[in-house]
């Protein structure tokens, strides 16, 4: 997982919850909640294995979930005033978690031939 505990905690700008709390940030499971316009985000994430899951709330309904064990890669975007989380689910396929400046989800696949 190329994400770092200090580049999530950056992107979204809270103390995760962890599930041990004693081990290792890499050893424990994290995750993060945040609102941002009104949506209620939650990033979990388990850095050792790489497993990603993120649940969006909005008006107390969900209107997104992903739960993936053994991502490709995890990665936090480092461009000026943009906070976004990329979970690379394969090679080809990369779901992009966008918090600020505004907040959206996206996915891209690649083709190869």
């Amino acid at each position: 997982m190329t994400a770092t505990e200090y580049q999530l905690l950056a992107c979204f700008g809270i103390e995760p919850e962890r599930r041990d709390g004693t081990e290792r940030w890499c050893h424990d499971d994290a995750l993060y909640r945040v609102e941002v316009d009104g949506f209620l985000v939650s990033f979990a994430v388990a850095p050792i294995y790489p497993d990603v899951r993120i649940v969006v709330e909005f008006g107390g309904r969900r209107i997104f979930e992903l739960t993936s064990m053994a991502v490709a890669d995890v990665r936090v975007i480092d461009e000026p005033g943009v906070d976004a989380v990329e979970v690379h689910l394969t090679a080809q396929s990369i779901l992009r978690l966008q918090l600020r400046p505004a907040f959206e989800i996206s996915q891209h696949f690649a083709n190869r031939d």
